[in-house]
């Protein structure tokens, strides 16, 4: 690397964050001053970042970790908690693009990653609100057949016996709504809470010296035999550094700018339901997301609240009507609640790519980098630091599978912008007339 390398960072919205409310509180870390040195300096507090320094310091590597904010103030403290299997890519598409044996091999490694995600919340002993068992939900016909060749996939090509198709009576059992034409379960999918686990894995940080800097926002790195992070008040060398803000961090490379986008999603949280509104609903207490291209998703979580997610904006903005958008939705599925309220709502954003898959590489032989995950960063965050990790110890294979996926460039603005502000028209216009 000859040229500096100029970081920026998005700030995250305000809103009222079930999760930070509710959890217990996260110990605050010093801020970035004087100079430093570490093995690895990860740019990034949340569950890429943080997974990636764990792995890393159990092999002992030295690692500093740089949080613009506070840790998982940004994606790992707002998304829905989901723990699901795959890609947001179909299946199929997947083949197409990459062939069957890469495929096969990219999901049996996110499979194997939900082994990995439970493993840590039993050895240390992480109180998340781990549960078990999801529904993808068929909004309609050509969607009820779509799940069933895809179920019928999983086990003939991919030796994954763990999901079952439920017709329209067999959802009922699961979930009361007229929305759904049928939906496919899925036993070792669910959810937990992201915040809680990450706090859990930061306490593991703590007890090996992972140097830990809060309201450090990185600036620049600068060349060199070893690297040198800069921020506000001081700096970091390392050998190795690794770009994990994901949405929140923003690059003046193209290879990161031009291959993925940030846009916002929706969360809320209602009061506490009462038993009989709760068994009206979801008796059976599933974790649920919809097929649609922009699903909704949902679940009922401690203190019997409903979190309901939806929508998006594609030019990563929060609308000012956001909480009424995820009250119509939950009416709408689900007529028969009829008296809640929303008492925490929020938005955050999502690093999504063109094809819908992990962007993954590395600027040079120094530099690493992990975005896109486009809604399955719980799981694909951890996988990613998992394999960045061995790559930095010099067992790259895992990391160079995905590395070669080719995404597509962005248009230059305006015209992206254009284009993503008729994206979000024609996706408001769909809303309307659902």
């Amino acid at each position: 690397m000859k040229t500096k390398v100029l970081l920026g960072h998005r700030r995250p919205a305000d809103g009222k964050l079930f999760y930070h409310a509710t959890a217990c509180p996260s110990p605050n870390f010093s801020t970035l001053e004087g100079d430093h040195h570490a093995d690895v300096c990860v740019v990034g507090g949340g569950l890429t970042g943080v997974s990636t320094a764990l792995h890393l310091a159990k092999s002992g590597i030295s690692v500093a970790l740089l949080e613009a904010q506070r840790i998982g103030c940004g994606a790992s403290g707002r998304n829905g908690g989901h723990i699901a299997n795959g890609f947001s890519c179909e299946l199929t598409r997947m083949e197409k693009m990459l062939g069957f044996e890469v495929t096969k091999m990219l999901w049996q490694m996110v499979d194997s990653y939900l082994v990995d995600i439970d493993q840590n919340i039993l050895t240390h002993d992480i109180q998340c609100d781990r549960k078990f068992g999801y529904i993808y939900a068929a909004n309609n016909s050509y969607q009820m057949r779509e799940l069933a060749l895809l179920n019928d996939r999983l086990k003939s090509k991919y030796n994954y016996q763990k999901t079952t198709l439920l017709h329209k009576s067999e959802l009922g059992k699961f979930l009361r709504t007229a929305q759904y034409s049928g939906g496919l379960f899925d036993k070792t999918c669910g959810q937990i809470n992201p915040f809680k686990y990450l706090q859990g894995l930061v306490k593991q940080l703590k007890t090996m010296n992972v140097k830990i800097f809060e309201q450090s926002p990185a600036q620049a790195i600068s060349p060199g035999s070893d690297l040198t992070v800069h921020a506000e008040k001081g700096r970091i060398k390392s050998k190795y550094v690794l770009l994990a803000g994901n949405a929140y961090l923003s690059c003046n490379t193209p290879l990161l700018e031009d291959k993925s986008i940030p846009v916002s999603s929706f969360v809320g949280v209602t009061t506490p339901l009462s038993r009989a509104s709760i068994q009206s609903i979801l008796p059976r207490d599933v974790t649920v997301a919809d097929c649609n291209k922009i699903p909704d998703y949902y679940q009922i979580i401690p203190g019997n609240r409903m979190l309901f997610g939806c929508g998006i904006n594609f030019l990563g903005k929060e609308p000012k009507t956001f909480r009424k958008i995820i009250s119509s939705r939950i009416k709408r599925l689900f007529p028969q609640l009829t008296s809640f309220e929303l008492e925490y709502a929020w938005s955050g954003l999502i690093s999504s790519t063109t094809n819908k898959l992990p962007h993954i590489g590395q600027i040079n032989s120094q530099i690493y980098y992990a975005q896109g995950f486009s809604g399955h960063g719980v799981v694909l965050s951890g996988l990613i630091g998992k394999l960045i990790s061995e790559a930095i110890m010099g067992n790259s294979g895992g990391f160079e599978l995905f590395s070669r996926i080719k995404q597509k460039k962005l248009p230059p603005h305006p015209i992206k912008s254009i284009g993503l502000g008729i994206a979000n028209l024609l996706h408001k216009l769909q809303q309307d007339f659902k």
